[in-house]
Order: C-alpha cells, then sequence, then structure tokens
C-alpha cells in the first residue's frame, strides 16, 4: 500500500475505503486467536497454569530514544520533495537509532542484521526484475479489457492478487495488478485530460491513478487490489517481507517453526482461508 501512496494514492485512502474489509478480517482473527489461545491454556496442567498466572518479572523500557527516531521516520513519509529526500531520512534514522542505542540493549535482544540481509537480497532481486513485467502488463491489459471486459471485476482482483501475493511479495504483487488496472480503463487521452484539469496541483502528477480515483466503479477495482494483496500476504514465509524476517529470527534464536508447506496447511488453509472467502462472499462477491 505504500508503492500505491508512492503512485499517487492518498495517504489516508486507504483507511477510508479499507475499513469495513479491515474490521471483519481483524475481528474473525482475534476470534480465531482467542479460541486457540483459551484452548491451549486450558489443556496445560494445573501447575503450569498457576506459574503462569504469577508475576515475577520485573520490567522496564530501555531505549526510549528509538521512538524519536521511529517518529522521524513515519513523518517522512509525507515528504514527496525533493526527490529521495524522504529516502533519506529513513535511512538517516535508522543509523541514528543503531549509533544511539547502547549495545547492552542490541545483545539483550539479540540484535543481528543477518534476517534482514536475507530479506533484502531476495526481494532486491524481486524488484530488479519486475519493470518490464509491468510494462507488459499495462500494454497487453488494454486489449484484453476490449474483448472481455467482464472478466475485470472486484472478484477476479481480489483473488488475483490475492493468490499472487501467497506465491510471491505482496508489494509487486499489488503493482502488478495496479498496472493491469490502468492499462485496461485509463486511455492516454483520459490521463492527458487529467492533467490538464488538475495543472498545478498533485494530481496532475499521477494522472492514470488521480482518473481511477474518480471513477466509483474503478475504486471498486482498487479496494479489491489492496485488500487481497495485504490479506493474502499472510498465506505464506515469502507473501512478505516481515512474514520471512521473523522466520529468519526464530530460526536463529532455535525457535521451531512449521516449514513452508507445513505452514500452509497447519495455519493457511485452516484459519486464513475461511475469513478470506467470507471477505469475498461479503465485499467482492457480485
Amino acid at each position: 500500500l505504500f508503492l500505491g501512496y508512492l503512485k499517487g494514492i492518498p495517504f489516508w485512502w486507504v483507511a477510508r475505503h479499507c475499513w469495513p474489509m479491515w474490521a471483519v478480517g481483524v475481528a474473525l482473527l482475534l476470534a480465531i486467536f482467542y479460541v486457540i489461545d483459551r484452548r491451549n491454556y486450558r489443556r496445560a496442567p494445573q501447575e503450569v497454569r498457576e506459574r503462569l498466572a504469577e508475576s515475577h518479572d520485573i520490567w522496564r523500557f530501555d531505549g526510549l530514544a528509538n521512538l524519536l527516531f521511529l517518529a522521524v521516520i513515519l513523518g517522512a513519509v509525507f515528504i514527496n520533495r525533493p526527490q529521495f529526500l524522504r529516502e533519506a531520512i529513513m535511512v538517516g534514522a535508522a543509523i541514528g537509532s543503531w549509533f544511539t542505542t547502547r549495545k547492552q540493549i542490541h545483545e539483550a535482544n539479540d540484535f543481528n542484521f543477518h534476517p534482514i540481509q536475507e530479506v533484502a537480497i531476495l526481494f532486491a532481486g524481486i524488484f530488479a526484475t519486475m519493470m518490464p513485467a509491468l510494462d507488459f502488463l499495462r500494454n497487453e491489459a488494454a486489449g484484453l479489457a476490449e474483448t472481455n471486459i467482464q472478466l475485470f471485476s472486484p472478484g477476479f482482483f481480489y483473488w488475483g492478487t490475492g493468490v499472487l501475493s501467497s506465491a510471491l511479495d505482496n508489494a509487486p504483487t499489488y503493482l502488478s495488478f495496479l498496472e493491469v488496472e490502468i492499462g485496461a480503463f485509463v486511455t492516454p487521452e483520459a490521463a492527458a485530460q487529467v492533467q490538464q484539469e488538475f495543472a498545478g496541483r498533485p494530481e496532475a502528477l499521477h494522472p492514470e491513478v488521480s482518473y481511477l480515483l474518480a471513477q466509483p466503479k474503478l475504486v471498486e477495482l482498487l479496494v479489491a487490489i489492496s485488500i487481497g494483496a495485504v490479506f493474502f500476504g499472510a498465506n505464506t514465509y515469502i507473501g512478505n517481507g516481515p512474514n520471512f524476517m521473523v522466520k529468519a529470527i526464530a530460526d536463529q534464536q532455535k525457535v521451531r517453526t512449521p516449514t513452508f508447506l507445513g505452514y500452509v496447511f497447519k495455519y493457511t488453509l485452516p484459519f486464513m482461508a475461511p475469513m478470506l472467502v467470507l471477505v469475498w462472499w461479503i465485499f467482492f462477491r457480485g
């Protein structure tokens, strides 16, 4: 969704248009978490439950200065000009956090760069090779729409974006289907008209996206793309960058994690799949 923001979708657009799907999905998953945790707690021996109920830990916050660096990173999201200033601020905040956090805190958290190195290498390859595919999709989508326009329904974009987000990272998948929607419904003439109409305003910087956001039917498709990319990204370890990083951290700490297919059969199919079908049935079936 951040990539959509970089393509011209307003920052709060997602919150305004996607909150009903988000509320349904999160509510279902919270209910599932509660039932599973409660069942596991009841199955534990009495002495284990009593020990868990006792509070002997003494805890405190260390490294509170990192909240300032986090605020800087979040604030940098809204900087659009000059080019690359936003990225420079984010990198600077990350470097500042690293050098101002005491070594003891890093050691207490077993912090190292190995998990993020794996993720960076994997996704650098994905993004380096995706540009020709995006151009191809935009060019071919227009021809496909002319012969089979009924194919481009909210359900198609929801399941299409979602299934590919499960097998690939959801960021390039989101961009791919955004390009498909632009190629199918935004003509060069329409983009030029938007650019002329909004001359001097932010909308003129991304005329294709601005055109999509002005058409209610196309907004429905963009919502389906957004929800499909985000929700289905939790289906596999590689569906979303943080998934893979969390697994790498757990493996490094010798915490047992399911295999790739083990994760799918143990968690995705019994828990995620019913939620995804219900979201489709309520919001994108038409």
